[in-house]
């Protein structure tokens, strides 16, 4: 809310996007497993983020990596209700477009799933 606050007080007049990443899965415990499973890599600060040279070390790195730790980069919920509530804050907070990134590698639930349940819902508010 405050970086869109700071970009349209200082003359910011284009458009305002935020890429979400998330994880979504029939259970919150898959959806749980799918985010840390593919974004506990991902949530280091530089330096280590720009230190590390190979998958290897990402790995190494990401091992002690909690759930809870990408919790806080990544919107996990297996309950399409809760995806929408998170898209309308995001509107409501002033982003022109959001750049849906579940993490994920099995797209097709994802997508049927948002299609039908979330985007109609978020469309409509």
């Amino acid at each position: 809310r405050e970086v869109v606050a700071a970009y349209r007080d200082n003359g910011g007049r284009g458009t305002v996007a935020l890429q979400l990443h998330l994880s979504w899965a029939p259970t919150e415990s898959e959806a749980t497993a799918i985010a840390h499973d593919q974004w506990r890599t991902n949530v280091f600060a530089q330096p280590l983020s720009l230190d590390l040279d190979t998958p290897e070390h990402f790995d190494l790195a990401s091992q002690e990596v909690t759930q809870e730790t990408v919790a806080g980069a990544v919107r996990i919920s297996a309950d399409p209700a809760q995806h929408v509530q998170w898209l309308g804050e995001y509107t409501e907070m002033g982003f022109d477009e959001i750049y849906l990134h579940h993490v994920g590698q099995d797209q097709q639930p994802f997508l049927d799933t948002f299609a039908t349940e979330v985007l109609p819902q978020v469309l409509e508010s």
